[in-house]
C-alpha cells in the first residue's frame, strides 16, 4: 500500500475513490517517519510469558495439563453443561427440520425436502451422539477436533472415526481465510515416512473459537502473511496451516505450574517427614590412615545411599515404613555406640495447604469451575440435582455457549456433506440449510439459565396482572391508576397510561 493510500485511510478518505493523493511537505514527512517507526512501534514486547513456542511444545503442554484429574473433570462438566443429554436416552445432538419445512401448508419442493432430511435424520443423529463427547473433549483441550468421513454415494455418510489416529496433536490443517481446506495427518507409528494427506470431504474439524492469541512460531513465510491481510478477494487468499488456539488451558497454564508446584512441595514434604533415619557414632580410636580414608570414603556412600533412600520413599517405597540405621565411627569415647539423632528436624507446626488451595482456586477461576465440582465438594454445593453453580454459574454459562457454536457449526459441515453424498446436492446459504442443530435443554447450564430467567419474567408478568385486576375491580380515577401503575408498578409513563385507559374502557363494556 502506497503512502498516500495510508494517509488516506488515516484522513478517513477512500482508497477505492481517492486512489491519488496530492500530499504536502509536512503530511510527507510524517507518512516517511510513520514508515520507519511503525516496526518498533506495533505489537508487544517478548517476555517470558509471552514468549513464541512452536506447535509441537504447546500441545506438550496442554496435552500435560489434560492429565491432571481436576482438569480431566471439569473438561467433562463443561461438556455436559453444554451438551445436556436425554435422561432415557443419553442423546446429546438432536436435529430437528427448520421452521420453514414445519407446517401442513408446504409446497412440493419442501415436502420433497422434508422427506429427504427424514430418510437421514436417525443415521446420522446416530453417527453424531456417538463421537460428539470425544470430539468435544479434543475441542477443548487442544482447540480444535478432527474426525474422519466415510461416506457412499446415493447412501449418505456411514460412519466417521475419531479416535488416536485423529488426536489432534498429529493432524495439520490448512486454511484459506476462515475455511479449513485441506489437511496433513501424521502416523504415530511412522511419523518419519508417512504424511497422509486429505481434503475437506475427507476430514472434518471441530474448530473452537480463537478468543485469545497464542504466542507461536509462524510455519510459514512472512510474504504469505502480508498477503493475507492486503488481499481482497477470499478466494484469492494464500492456503497456510492452522495455529493453535482455541484451548480452555492456554488461560490457565501458569495456575496450573503454580498448583502442581504446590502440590508437589506439600508431597514431597510430608513424605519426607515420614523417612526415619538414625545416626550412631562408633569409637574407633587408634585406627589406622588406611582405615581412616576407608571409613570417609563409606561416609561419603554412605550419604548417597541416604539421598536414594529418600527417593524411594517419595515414590512410596518400603522406606516409609522402615527406620534405617547408620553406623559412624568415633575416637576416643567410652561408649561405643552413641546415638545422634535423626537427620530430619522435628517438625513443629502442621504444614499449611492455603498456597496450594489459592492455587487450586485461581486454577478452576481460569478454568469456569467451582473447585466444589472437581473434588473439594466440603467447599460448597453444587452439581446437578441442588441448584448449585453447575446451572447457574455465569462462567460455566459462557463457555457453554462457545462449545456449542463449534459443536453447530461441526454438525453442520457434517450434515451438508451427508446430504451431497446422498442426493447430490449443496446448500450456498446457511438460511437454506433444511435442518436444525439442537440440544436437550435440561441439563443444559445456559438453557438452565435462560429458563431461569424466563420464569422469573413470567412471575412478575402475573403480579402485573394481578395489579390490574384489582385496578379494575376499584372505583380509582384514570390519573390515580396512571400514578399507581408509574410509580409502584414500574411501568413507564407511556404504558401507565395506556393500561389506566383500558381499564377504564374494559370497565365501560363490563357495565353493559
Amino acid at each position: 500500500m502506497a503512502s498516500s493510500d495510508i494517509l488516506s485511510l488515516l484522513l478517513g478518505g477512500s482508497i477505492h475513490t481517492t486512489p491519488q493523493l496530492t500530499l504536502n511537505n509536512n503530511q510527507e514527512t510524517m507518512v516517511q517517519l510513520y514508515d520507519a517507526v511503525a516496526p518498533f512501534s506495533l505489537g508487544t514486547n517478548p517476555t517470558d510469558q509471552n514468549r513464541r513456542r512452536t506447535r509441537k511444545e504447546i500441545y506438550t503442554k496442554w496435552e500435560q495439563m489434560l492429565k491432571f484429574a481436576p482438569v480431566a473433570e471439569g473438561i467433562g462438566i463443561h461438556i455436559m453443561a453444554a451438551l445436556g443429554g436425554d435422561s432415557f436416552s443419553g442423546q446429546q445432538i438432536f436435529i430437528t427440520p427448520a421452521e420453514r419445512l414445519r407446517g401442513d401448508d408446504l409446497s412440493p419442493l419442501d415436502k420433497k425436502q422434508l422427506e429427504k432430511l427424514e430418510a437421514r435424520l436417525k443415521p446420522m443423529t446416530s453417527i453424531l451422539n456417538k463421537y460428539i463427547v470425544k470430539l468435544c473433549t479434543d475441542g477443548i483441550g487442544f482447540g480444535d477436533a478432527y474426525a474422519r468421513v466415510y461416506g457412499e454415494k446415493s447412501k449418505g455418510l456411514t460412519d466417521i472415526v475419531c479416535n488416536e489416529y485423529t488426536y489432534p496433536p498429529q493432524i495439520q490443517a490448512f486454511e484459506q481465510g476462515s475455511k479449513t481446506v485441506a489437511f496433513f495427518g501424521l502416523n504415530p507409528r511412522n511419523w518419519i515416512k508417512a504424511i497422509t494427506k486429505l481434503n475437506s470431504t475427507q476430514m472434518v474439524r471441530l474448530k473452537m473459537p480463537r478468543t485469545q492469541n497464542v504466542p507461536q512460531v509462524d510455519l510459514v513465510e512472512t510474504g504469505l502473511i502480508t498477503q493475507m491481510l492486503e488481499q481482497d478477494d477470499p478466494d484469492e487468499l494464500p492456503i497456510i496451516p492452522a495455529l493453535v488456539g482455541g484451548s480452555f488451558l492456554y488461560a490457565i497454564e501458569s495456575a496450573y505450574d503454580a498448583v502442581i508446584l504446590a502440590l508437589t512441595t506439600m508431597n514431597s514434604q510430608q513424605i519426607a517427614d515420614s523417612v526415619n533415619q538414625m545416626f550412631l557414632t562408633l569409637n574407633m580410636a587408634d585406627m589406622p590412615v588406611a582405615q581412616r580414608d576407608a571409613y570417609i570414603r563409606g561416609l561419603e556412600g554412605l550419604m548417597h545411599e541416604h539421598e536414594k533412600y529418600v527417593k524411594n520413599a517419595l515414590t512410596g517405597g518400603e522406606a516409609i515404613w522402615n527406620t534405617k540405621v547408620h553406623v559412624l565411627p568415633t575416637w576416643d569415647e567410652k561408649q561405643i555406640l552413641n546415638p545422634v539423632g535423626d537427620i530430619k528436624g522435628q517438625r513443629s507446626t502442621p504444614i499449611n495447604t492455603e498456597t496450594f488451595m489459592i492455587n487450586v482456586r485461581l486454577l478452576m477461576g481460569g478454568f469456569g469451575l467451582d473447585p466444589s465440582m472437581v473434588g473439594w465438594a466440603d467447599m460448597l454445593t453444587g452439581g446437578i440435582g441442588d441448584g448449585g453453580a453447575f446451572h447457574t454459574l455465569s462462567q460455566t454459562m459462557r463457555r457453554s455457549m462457545t462449545i456449542r457454536q463449534a459443536t453447530v457449526e461441526f454438525c453442520n459441515t457434517l450434515m451438508h456433506l451427508d446430504w451431497g453424498y446422498a442426493y447430490n446436492e449443496q446448500f450456498e446459504n446457511e438460511l437454506d440449510l433444511p435442518w436444525n442443530i439442537e440440544f436437550y435443554s435440561c441439563q443444559s447450564a445456559a438453557v438452565t439459565e435462560e429458563n431461569a430467567n424466563k420464569a422469573t419474567q413470567m412471575q412478575n408478568t402475573l403480579m402485573k396482572i394481578q395489579v390490574i385486576n384489582s385496578l379494575k375491580e376499584s372505583d380509582l380515577s384514570v390519573d390515580s391508576m396512571q400514578y399507581i401503575l408509574e410509580r409502584d408498578a414500574g411501568f413507564n409513563y407511556e404504558d401507565a397510561k395506556r393500561i389506566a385507559n383500558d381499564i377504564i374502557a374494559s370497565r365501560a363494556k363490563t357495565e353493559e
